[in-house]
């Protein structure tokens, strides 16, 4: 691309504000609308449909209990998918986990304006919390400053404050306090139905993790990690429900395959 080309690229991306630019992608999220019972014999349970969700809650509420719930036949496709600016100034969208990658990477490069990784990490482990003695965590964090040091790379997790991912979190923080002038591209990939307080945490409402911490959560209901810079919120129609199949996967070599000179390193495998 000639350095006039690339100006008048760089001038496009700057034109529109990212909400303007989301807008433009028309992208949807998902709904669950033909309510599946749960296979359960408990008599609350059997209310809920397989989504989880209150059968009151479905359009079409009489149980269908000779289907097996689906994504594409329970479901359906919603406008105006939700996105916007969290209170810790990361930026957020909700979309289907259906949506295709190339336009989830329109999301990343032209409406937030991200600029190619040099490389990418993604971060691969379960919601379970884990024990790390102090030598192991400082070992972490140090290979986290030095990995951002390096290149301005992407760093991908599963978004929530559990597990290895809160690991991370507490290093970017730490690594923040000490480079106000650094950022770090942290993308938290993870399920709008499994975020604790999503609503609350979307809204202009005030939210704090620490007092919510103090709340008994719902199984498959995870706390949003706050110290990541973009959230890729994926909805499904499901709710505490963690399973995304492999979309993270798709989307990270998606990415890494428009340059074929970037490093995508799959690590911290819990």
């Amino acid at each position: 691309m000639s350095k006039r080309h690339l100006s008048k690229y760089h001038q496009s991306r700057q034109k529109h504000s990212p909400g303007d630019k989301i807008d433009q992608l028309n992208l949807r999220f998902r709904t669950c609308r033909i309510c599946c019972p749960q296979k359960e014999t408990d008599d609350e349970q059997s209310r809920n449909c397989e989504c989880r969700q209150p059968e009151h809650r479905h359009a079409i509420r009489e149980p269908i209990s000779s289907i097996s719930w689906s994504m594409k036949l329970n479901t359906r496709e919603e406008i105006n998918a939700e996105h916007g600016q969290l209170k810790n100034d990361a930026q957020y969208v909700r979309l289907a986990l259906d949506t295709p990658v190339d336009t989830v990477d329109k999301i990343l490069r032209y409406a937030w304006n991200l600029d190619e990784p040099s490389f990418i990490v993604s971060i691969i482990g379960s919601t379970e919390y884990f024990s790390m003695n102090d030598q192991l965590e400082t070992n972490l964090i140090n290979g986290l400053i030095v990995l951002i040091q390096k290149s301005e790379a992407w760093l991908i997790t599963n978004g929530y404050d559990t597990g290895i991912t809160q690991l991370v979190g507490q290093a970017i923080q730490k690594f923040k306090l000490s480079n106000f002038n650094n950022e770090i591209t942290a993308i938290g990939i993870c399920k709008w139905g499994c975020i604790r307080n999503v609503e609350q945490i979307t809204s202009n409402a005030s939210y704090s993790n620490k007092r919510n911490k103090l709340k008994t959560r719902s199984p498959g209901e995870w706390d949003l990690e706050l110290n990541h810079s973009h959230y890729l919120m994926l909805d499904d129609g499901t709710i505490r429900n963690y399973e995304t199949k492999d979309y993270r996967t798709d989307l990270v070599t998606h990415v890494a395959k428009i340059n074929n000179e970037h490093l995508f390193v799959s690590g911290y495998k819990q």
